[in-house]
């Protein structure tokens, strides 16, 4: 089939003229977003090499805001999106990392206005601050958005995509009931911020199994880090020598090292049963020392590559799959699969 019979093809299935289909596959400008959707779509429609297609468009800027890569899971997603700039090269779209500080929601607002009108999406993970929901619906008619890992329900969204934070939860309450046994025991929460509403989930969820099915443990507190690993560290040690009895401790978020060191200097790594979550290059080795005893693992990999997906389809450039799925698998790891090195 010639290149000029399938853009007619296309032109006439799409109900735009030759040009406009030309001018989309030649990048020439002025065409609207919905007739370049419209020309996306029927040129997948009709089954258009779509590689060849896609080296016509022009290239999507895409925004992606999350916390400093000092955080290890965070080093992890900024990885995996520089990654995925390169596998889906062919998709003419391109990640662009902006690092926000989750402390400063007004900061944060402050980058979402100074982005928006130069770049086509938005990926972000954030805190569920009313100020961050509405900087983010005030542009979501025109900025594709994509909450990552944690959600914003109501800051008009494209999607979520992460795993299920409040099965997250649960999961952790099943291994903490059952880790403690009888016996049970009071047990400390860790969150970096309650307004996360992935941290919040996890929470509900841990607390809701431990309610219905180990009554035998018993929630002392939920402490707040500020997604600061040295706050995490301290606020456990002062609870510990309030509460040296305590048994159980779930650390949702960051500072597993800092929490450890807290438990080691009271002589407690044998007496605590403690759960968290990724799998890091530090907590693999805390899981093989006996500290941790469970680690659930989300796939940044995964986490990042379906949120480009998602705004690929919206932006007609990839496969629309029906009842796509958002929420991401996550794993179970304790000592004895706990793998040996880093996944690549």
């Amino acid at each position: 089939m010639s290149s000029k019979t399938t853009l007619e093809q296309i032109a006439l299935a799409a109900g735009v003229s030759l040009s406009t289909v030309d001018r989309v596959v030649n990048r020439r400008g002025g065409v609207s977003p919905k007739a370049e959707a419209k020309v996306l779509e029927w040129a997948s429609r009709l089954n258009l090499d779509r590689r060849i297609f896609r080296s016509h468009l022009r290239s999507l800027r895409i925004a992606v805001l999350m916390q400093s890569p000092h955080n290890p899971f965070f080093r992890a997603l900024r990885d995996a999106f520089t990654e995925e700039n390169v596998s889906k090269a062919d998709l003419r779209m391109t990640a662009f990392i902006h690092y926000i500080d989750v402390s400063d929601p007004a900061g944060t607002a402050r980058k979402i206005e100074e982005i928006a009108d130069t770049y086509d999406g938005l990926i972000i993970t954030c805190p569920n601050d009313p100020r961050l929901s509405d900087a983010l619906r005030l542009h979501s008619a025109k900025l594709p958005i994509v909450t990552l890992v944690t959600d914003l329900p109501n800051c008009g969204r494209l999607a979520y995509v992460g795993a299920d934070n409040r099965q997250m939860g649960r999961v952790v309450g099943e291994l903490m009931g059952r880790f403690l046994g009888n016996e049970g025991g009071e047990v400390l929460i860790v969150l970096g911020m309650q307004r996360m509403v992935g941290h919040e989930e996890r929470e509900m969820g841990f607390r809701t199994v431990l309610r219905e099915r180990f009554p035998q443990c018993r929630i002392l507190a939920t402490l707040e880090s500020g997604e600061d690993p040295a706050t995490a560290g301290e606020v456990v040690a002062a609870a510990l020598i309030d509460a040296p009895q305590v048994r159980g401790i779930y650390n949702a978020s960051a500072g597993n090292m800092a929490i450890a060191r807290s438990i080691l200097a009271m002589g407690l790594d044998q007496h605590i049963v403690m759960i968290t979550h990724e799998l890091t290059a530090s907590r693999r080795q805390l899981l093989r020392d006996g500290i941790l005893d469970a680690v659930i693992d989300q796939n940044p990999r995964l986490e990042a590559s379906r949120a480009l997906d998602i705004l690929a389809q919206h932006f007609q450039r990839g496969e629309i799959v029906a009842g796509h799925p958002h929420h991401t698998p996550f794993d179970i790891f304790i000592r004895e699969n706990c793998p040996t090195i880093e996944a690549p």
